[in-house]
């Protein structure tokens, strides 16, 4: 993939906390993917199991939304299995 100077200049210039904070979500949204195609469960259906609407679930899907303990613990009980693994 070819490197933008300029984003690579800006992407110096973002906390380290807040660089941490988009990899944590994009790996708990890539878990969530994962357990969802593992099952054959679509997107419309997750989003009628969490009560919310197909919007939403996108933007948890796409790595942008910042999780809560309380939803990270709702998908959970809503899959059945840990979204969040602590060694």
């Amino acid at each position: 993939m070819k490197k933008n100077d300029l984003f690579e200049e800006c992407l110096k210039t973002v906390p380290a906390e807040i660089k941490e904070e988009v990899s944590l979500n994009i790996d708990i949204a890539n878990r969530i993917h994962y357990i969802l195609r593992s099952r054959n469960i679509k997107q419309k259906d997750f989003a009628l199991m969490m009560h919310k609407n197909e919007a939403e679930i996108s933007r948890w899907l796409s790595g942008s939304h910042g999780f809560t303990t309380t939803t990270l613990a709702k998908i959970s009980a809503a899959l059945g299995e840990p979204i969040v693994v602590v060694p």
